[in-house]
């Protein structure tokens, strides 16, 4: 198989928001105890509870931001029963099992500075108050001799946390209250505008994120009918989860690996980008030119009928060239889309990190990510890439073509992410380098297995990581060999 990549270097995009490589965090499952917390009394090693080998695994990834608490679990949260020495236990209503609130603001805030990423807090729209949210505000930011700035203080935390994202409710059509979009509405206006008017501590405000929906109609109503008060929101996010289930047939599992169950869930990246372009016209049409309003997509990944009770799945291969494929995508949409959370971080859907007991392995979608990290904060690059289209060895063909890329560069750096979905053939690629005049070396990585279900798995060591692979860069032109069903980074210097 042949296709040819050009990219116009002296032609820039836009910036790539590093938050684009976000993620999520929910108390669901093992995602945050035994995931994310252990306790400061475990025999596992902790930073003050926090678990150690996974605060330096999301430190080497580079996380940029961290969605929390939820989900669904946000919209029956209420954060000063997590808060404090005597924490108030309770059972987790959405995914029926015990919450302990040991694990509460003050931990979620300094497991972000451990990381070095940005929080971003879901409030409770769906059984919280207004007040509730702003008193949250308000412990998180607030630097005055205010009620809760003071608790704050007196719970060992005399600075403010400074947190800038918050999300106004979750999935709000749904579990967070099966709401209308009238209905939600309503309420998105009234926590907006609080929320706003305390978020003044913060320096360029804080950043509001409504809930919108990956059904159209939904997103156009909740827009209009907060015509007026647009101003006091920032963004509108969507989840998108996929599968590569068939209309019929069975259901899709972890280890399926057949093309023809990679070829319908890399296929589905189409239909997501789909989603993606009309979401962000529609906000474009209803933005102006004092106040543009952003997408987020702060939930995304594969969900496969065989999860557990918890959601937790194993992370094959396939998962990794899938993220890989979206965070392309993404790249493409970096002046529309401000941020993108992947679901989710540990033990839970498309978990770029797994624990068991004291043992931890990272997942192909971990190392997609962290191959990728060069774009972050990067500028896009004009390019076209240009291949076969994907089709199975029955003949039928899929709504992909067979080589998903993106290049961005950053004044030292120009980075190549190209995904070749082909599960059986080779890419002999021909690369175009326009605006160019010297190169200063090149490298690059590659992520494959033998079969798109292959993972890493407790006791069996990483057979699925990135390798070193030789590049021959070359101005105005070069070729390199993508493998089949694989992920590769090209690094190339610039003088």
């Amino acid at each position: 198989m042949r296709g040819t990549i050009t990219v116009w270097a002296d032609h820039d995009l836009g910036l790539i928001d590093p938050n684009l490589y976000g993620s999520f965090a929910e108390h669901l499952g093992r995602c945050v105890y035994g995931g994310l917390w252990v306790g400061p009394q475990s025999h596992i090693p902790n930073q003050e509870g926090l678990r150690s080998d996974v605060v330096a695994a999301l430190r080497a990834l580079r996380l940029p931001v961290l969605r929390w608490p939820g989900g669904c679990f946000a919209d029956d949260y209420h954060w000063e029963w997590g808060v404090g020495p005597q924490r108030r236990p309770r059972r987790n209503l959405w995914w029926n099992q015990p919450e302990s609130n040991e694990f509460g603001t003050d931990e979620f805030l300094r497991l972000c500075q451990a990381v070095g990423c940005a929080p971003y807090i879901s409030v409770n729209v769906g059984s919280g108050t207004v007040e509730e949210a702003v008193n949250w505000m308000e412990y998180c930011n607030s630097a005055q001799a205010s009620y809760y700035a003071n608790l704050r203080r007196r719970h060992g935390h005399p600075q403010p946390y400074g947190v800038r994202y918050w999300g106004l409710g979750n999935e709000n059509w749904g579990c967070g209250g099966n709401m209308t979009a009238q209905q939600y509405a309503y309420e998105c206006r009234k926590y907006a505008c609080f929320m706003k008017k305390m978020g003044v501590d913060i320096e360029g405000g804080v950043y509001l994120i409504a809930v919108g929906h990956d059904h159209l109609p939904w997103n156009l109503e909740v827009l209009r009918n907060l015509e007026g008060a647009l101003h006091t929101i920032d963004a509108l996010s969507i989840h998108m989860y996929r599968t590569g289930h068939p209309a019929q047939g069975p259901p899709s599992t972890v280890a399926d690996d057949s093309p023809e169950h990679f070829y319908r869930l890399l296929g589905e990246v189409p239909g997501m980008e789909e989603k993606v372009c009309k979401t962000a016209d529609l906000l474009d049409y209803y933005s102006t030119a004092d106040h543009r309003l952003d997408l987020v997509v702060d939930e995304w990944g594969t969900w496969y009928h065989d999860a557990d009770e918890g959601l937790c799945q194993q992370g094959p291969l396939k998962d990794g060239l899938f993220a890989a494929a979206v965070l392309n995508m993404f790249n493409r949409y970096c002046k529309a889309i401000s941020m993108a959370n992947i679901a989710q971080t540990v033990n839970v859907l498309q978990a770029v990190i797994l624990t068991r007991g004291s043992e931890m392995i990272l997942t192909p979608t971990y190392h997609a990510y962290e191959m990728m990290k060069g774009h972050q904060g990067a500028t896009l690059l004009a390019s076209r890439a240009s291949s076969v289209n994907l089709a199975d060895d029955k003949g039928r063909e899929y709504d992909a073509l067979s080589l998903s890329a993106s290049r961005s560069a950053d004044g030292k750096t120009l980075t190549l992410s190209v995904v070749n979905m082909s599960v059986e053939e080779d890419c002999q690629a021909q690369l175009r380098l326009s605006g160019l005049e010297r190169l200063a070396g090149a490298s690059g990585r590659v992520l494959t297995a033998d079969s798109v279900a292959a993972c890493n798995d407790f006791g069996e060591g990483e057979r699925v990581r990135p390798q070193p692979v030789a590049v021959n860069a070359a101005l105005p032109t070069f070729t390199h060999t993508f493998p089949a069903k694989s992920l590769t980074v090209l690094e190339i210097a610039l003088p």
